[in-house]
């Protein structure tokens, strides 16, 4: 993630002026081509923290505070894992992608489909476990469908009978038994049984070096995590106040329903 001197030093390369409040704290604004052509400029101030450079929208153009817009307790934008280690003027694209999320939103009160979305709070680090698990077997021509997965906690092995025993399967085939997060069955087929040429192969889950079965048993423990977490984060902020911008909001639903 830039730091604000670099920001700064961006702003001032790309001719666009800028206030320095205080020696942590800039303030500038950014025109963002929009999707019709036109241009909407963005009045922004930017923080640098002990995290990381923070940066809000100050014109009034955003709520204060909306999980479902990614905008942060306070305004300050929620970006995900996708800036860190980012060049700034990548990293000022990213915010300009970003803008042109929320401008949409303001005028359709939904999340555009096209502009990924990250999980609220501890939650979107589970979603990188399980992003990164999927992309690694596409790096092992192992092209995993997600909705595809599933994890069955059966009657406990009797040769472990205090620790929960799963079935992964996927595509309905039984891929892997486990306890907790440990593959029982190593001898068994790894589910990477083609090389990039198609041609087939016999791979165990234990001899697999690439480790495919393995790395699709832990998706849906780290997706079931990724639950657990999101539900936490909207449980902390039950009772904030809706600001009532788009039409399905989680927030307005849990206040409703309590």
């Amino acid at each position: 993630m830039p730091s604000l001197n670099e920001l700064e030093q961006y702003l001032n390369a790309a001719g666009i002026a800028s206030k320095k409040d205080n020696a942590s704290t800039l303030c500038f604004v950014l025109n963002v081509p929009m999707t019709s052509g036109k241009r909407k400029a963005f009045e922004l101030t930017a923080t640098q923290s002990d995290s990381g450079l923070l940066i809000k929208e100050s014109g009034g153009c955003l709520p204060n505070f909306c999980p479902n817009r990614h905008i942060n307790m306070g305004g300050d934008f929620c970006l995900g894992f996708e800036i860190e280690g980012l060049p700034i003027h990548d990293w000022v694209s990213y915010i300009k992608d970003y803008l042109r999320a929320q401008e949409y939103v303001n005028k359709h009160r939904k999340w555009p489909k096209q502009v990924k979305e990250w999980s609220h709070g501890n939650a979107a680090y589970y979603q990188q476990f399980v992003e990164n698990a999927l992309r690694k077997l596409r790096g092992n021509n192992v092209n995993i469908d997600f909705k595809k997965i599933e994890l069955r906690e059966v009657s406990p092995a009797k040769c472990y009978p205090n620790q929960p025993h799963y079935h992964l399967y996927y595509d309905s085939e039984l891929v892997a038994t486990g306890i907790g997060n440990k593959i029982l069955n190593k001898r068994a087929a790894c589910i990477c049984t083609t090389d990039g040429s198609a041609k087939h192969k016999h791979k165990t889950i234990g001899g697999c070096k690439n480790e495919c079965s393995k790395t699709l048993y832990q998706i849906p423990f780290n997706e079931k995590r990724r639950v657990l977490e999101d539900n936490k984060f909207w449980e902390y902020f039950e009772g904030e106040k809706c600001c009532m911008t788009m039409n399905d909001c989680k927030l307005n639903n849990i206040n409703n329903n309590t």
